[in-house]
């Protein structure tokens, strides 16, 4: 049973103690926004939108790097609906947490010190990406 809440805010309030806690295992329960946290910090921390969906949809998709394409196989339909998906879920729930900056203008989206911290936190309780 999914409790109640008093405010949008408090599912993305990321503050100190057991609400922290929380938060944080809420921004890492999902496989894409920890795809945009671990690709964000590999690539200098900050990555345009439709290059983060490219990214995500690879390796949803398992693609392997081919001759002609970094991305292996991924169809267009699969990178437009991660990028949908990334662009009304994922990275709003990322930015109102202050782990990410969303620039729409630009469509670029920049890793903050407390993405970070998040994935400083998943290391702890899963250890280091293998």
């Amino acid at each position: 049973m999914i409790p109640l809440l008093n405010s949008p805010e408090s599912l993305t309030a990321f503050g100190e103690g057991a609400d922290a806690v929380d938060t944080a295992l809420d921004l890492l329960a999902n496989q894409r926004r920890r795809g945009v946290l671990e690709y964000l910090e590999e690539s200098g921390g900050s990555a345009p939108l439709t290059e983060l969906a490219v990214e995500i949809a690879a390796q949803e998709a398992g693609a392997e790097p081919n001759a002609i394409s970094d991305h292996g196989d991924v169809s267009a339909r699969d990178r437009r609906a991660v990028r949908i998906s990334l662009h009304h879920t994922h990275i709003p729930k990322l930015a109102n947490a202050d782990v990410v900056d969303y620039d729409t203008a630009t469509e670029t989206v920049t890793l903050r010190e407390r993405g970070r911290t998040l994935l400083s936190r998943r290391e702890s309780v899963q250890g280091p990406p293998r």
